[in-house]
């Protein structure tokens, strides 16, 4: 695969896997002491992938939750807020303003607070009443994000009566890297292509539904328009017929990110209208992807991060095709605002 490192990323994933112990003792302690409701807080990316454990716990628990963006969270205030919630953040840098200010804002609350860092003995590990760190860079930070909450809100899960099957999950999800890798080579050669018809493309429109709308606004705004600086929409599937479908054109270009969930049925919706109008639409399905496990639940669970593993590979070639290093910013962390 062009610009992947194998034994890299098996580093990265197999080591997130490893903090299972750590994650599971901390619920477990949470779940003793008693808590009231869990609060996601995230800003950009880790606000994204925070959104798929929301679908998760809307459709299968009864477990009080919340996701919030950082700032906001900051802002308004919360009603549903009190020394008896359980926060919940996720940081690569450990250094960002706005999520070192609402950790430790929890913190001195008396909430307890959770905190998985890819940079240790940064900002925000001062306010984490639970650390969990495994180092990782943006192109596998999704993975080691995904693991950490897996285990975490599986765990919550278990411990409410909700998810029996916990452990035969996270056993079988323990085997889950190679099965990452063959979906990177499955996509590597579309992605290739996608890539060079899309160089100069202007701009995108990025759909997706149930656990993969996280994905959808997280590829849309922090990939393309952060990474890439393309100009691009992300639409909730159901939304699309409510507004943006207006803007849809014959060479509107259409990125479709397929799951596994209840709402595979929004996406085809889509899909069948749009393919009447438009003759640019690209479809990014987890269905395609052979993964380890036994029960069809499973895979509706991980898909927003085999998702982030296939769509990693059209952020490489876009990369090179487009000159424009994924790394490369404008004003983000550039300058004071």
């Amino acid at each position: 695969m062009f610009n992947f490192n194998v034994e890299r990323y098996e580093k990265v994933v197999n080591d997130a896997i490893a903090l299972r112990p750590q994650i599971e003792k901390a619920v477990d302690e949470i779940c003793q002491q008693g808590f009231s409701n869990l609060f996601f807080i995230g800003c950009g990316g880790t606000y994204a992938h925070s959104l798929p454990m929301m679908y998760w716990l809307d459709t299968a628990s009864n477990i009080e939750h919340h996701s919030v963006i950082a700032a906001e969270f900051m802002a308004m205030g919360h009603k549903r807020f009190t020394k008896d919630s359980v926060c919940i953040f996720s940081t690569r840098s450990g250094n960002t303003k706005e999520i070192v200010a609402a950790a430790k804002f929890c913190k001195e609350a008396g909430a307890r607070t959770l905190v998985y860092v890819s940079n240790d003995n940064t900002p925000v590990c001062e306010y984490a009443d639970y650390k969990f760190f495994s180092f990782a860079e943006d192109d596998c930070l999704c993975e080691a994000i995904y693991t950490y909450m897996f285990a975490l809100v599986g765990r919550f899960m278990k411990n409410a009566g909700e998810f029996d099957k916990y452990d035969e999950f996270m056993s079988q999800y323990a085997n889950i890297v190679p099965y990452l890798l063959k979906a990177k080579e499955k996509y590597e050669d579309k992605c290739a292509v996608m890539a060079k018809e899309h160089k100069d493309t202007d701009y995108h429109m990025v759909i997706g539904s149930g656990m993969l709308w996280g994905e959808a606004y997280d590829y849309a705004m922090c990939i393309l328009e952060e990474m890439q600086w393309i100009r691009t929409k992300s639409i909730h599937a159901a939304e699309y017929f409510h507004g943006t479908l207006e803007l849809v054109e014959k060479d509107t270009s259409l990125i479709l990110f397929y799951g596994e969930d209840e709402t595979r049925p929004l996406m085809d919706r889509v899909l069948n209208f749009s393919k009447k109008i438009t003759d640019v639409i690209n479809v990014f399905d987890t269905k395609d992807i052979e993964l380890p496990f036994t029960d069809q639940e499973y895979r509706k669970i991980v898909s927003p991060m085999v998702m982030y593993a296939i769509t990693e590979r059209l952020s490489c070639h876009l990369e090179k095709e487009r000159n424009h290093p994924l790394t490369t910013r404008r004003y983000y962390r550039q300058m004071e605002y």
